[in-house]
């Protein structure tokens, strides 16, 4: 069976200097939908003002893992390019550690929050030296990023991660403001960064502090008629369908009694084989209706119940058929 779960992008606050302060940190986060496949992903667009005692090349470092390979920077409002990151000048990090024993090309070790790093390869950190001019500065970096995806059940979740702890490596690092974008696209299912404001389809959140990270939790924005179907779920409308085929089943076992055997016996083998078709052909329908596909685990289970199912229902209907003799 596919894993039902992709970790996704871990992203991080920049990584900088002790010697200069963040003086504010905006965290633009505006969902996207793939076109082809109805995934949500997510573009990035961080702003920082940073106070700087006089002009300097400053070296700066982002974490995204499974971000998109085009990317922009700003600083001041020129775009600069960002420098390949190599074993030789990679020590310039104190942040960045050789792995002494690596899996595949993982090499390296970035911190990624305290006593806990992650493993990276040089190319999925974005490297830049960011010219200052003496007081405030804006950098600016634009990408797109996978998020995290559990895709068992209907309702598929994403999980968006950003790391806070890269801030502790500044002097000092000042409010936070969060900006999710859902577009129409996305709901919030939930977050730990409390109760957010609500702003043309915009949830908006300031931080004061940096010692939790943030975690937010999304999925599809489904219609009303998305809402119900979750609701009852193919169980849900089989079953349904079944008090329908029950009660008719029983209905003509009255009305036509010379023929109520035959009909007994013909019921036992369509009612709960309808049953079955409608429970299955639900899930294609839900999945319709919400315009994206999902796993369900090991569904010839519920393949191997209807010898039981069908046994069930010729024994309750057999209750009934005395009642008419």
């Amino acid at each position: 069976m596919a894993q039902p779960y992709f970790e996704g992008s871990r992203n991080a606050a920049m990584y900088g200097n002790g010697n200069y302060s963040v003086l504010d940190e905006v965290i633009d986060i505006d969902i996207r939908k793939d076109s082809l496949e109805n995934n949500l992903y997510a573009v990035f667009k961080v702003r920082y003002t940073i106070q700087s005692p006089g002009k300097v090349q400053l070296p700066l470092l982002f974490l995204a893992l499974y971000r998109s390979p085009s990317h922009r920077i700003k600083v001041n409002g020129k775009t600069i390019s960002n420098q390949e990151l190599t074993p030789l000048n990679y020590t310039k990090f104190p942040f960045i550690s050789k792995l002494k024993e690596t899996t595949d090309d993982l090499s390296y070790s970035i911190a990624y929050a305290e006593n806990e790093g992650i493993a990276v390869r040089l190319d999925d950190l974005i490297y830049f030296n960011a010219p200052l001019q003496e007081g405030k500065n804006e950098v600016y970096i634009e990408y797109e990023t996978d998020l995290g995806s559990d895709t068992y059940g209907f309702l598929r979740n994403y999980s968006l991660k950003y790391s806070l702890y890269p801030s502790k490596f500044w002097k000092s690092f000042g409010p936070i403001q969060v900006r999710l974008h859902l577009n129409g696209l996305a709901e919030l299912t939930e977050s730990n960064l409390g109760k957010p404001e609500y702003e043309t389809g915009t949830a908006k959140w300031t931080l004061h502090t940096t010692d939790n990270d943030l975690d937010i939790v999304i999925n599809h924005k489904t219609s009303l008629v998305g809402k119900i179907v979750l609701w009852l779920h193919p169980i849900g409308i089989a079953s349904l369908l079944l008090i329908g085929m029950v009660l008719l089943h029983v209905k003509l076992m009255s009305n036509y009694p010379k023929s109520r055997k035959y009909i007994y016996w013909l019921g036992i083998i369509i009612v709960p084989a309808i049953f079955y078709t409608a429970f299955f052909l639900s899930f294609d329908a839900i999945e319709w209706i919400l315009g994206y596909t999902s796993k369900h685990g090991y569904v010839f289970l519920y393949v191997v119940t209807y010898p039981i199912f069908v046994l069930l229902y010729g024994l309750s209907l057999s209750f009934l058929k005395r009642k008419y003799k």
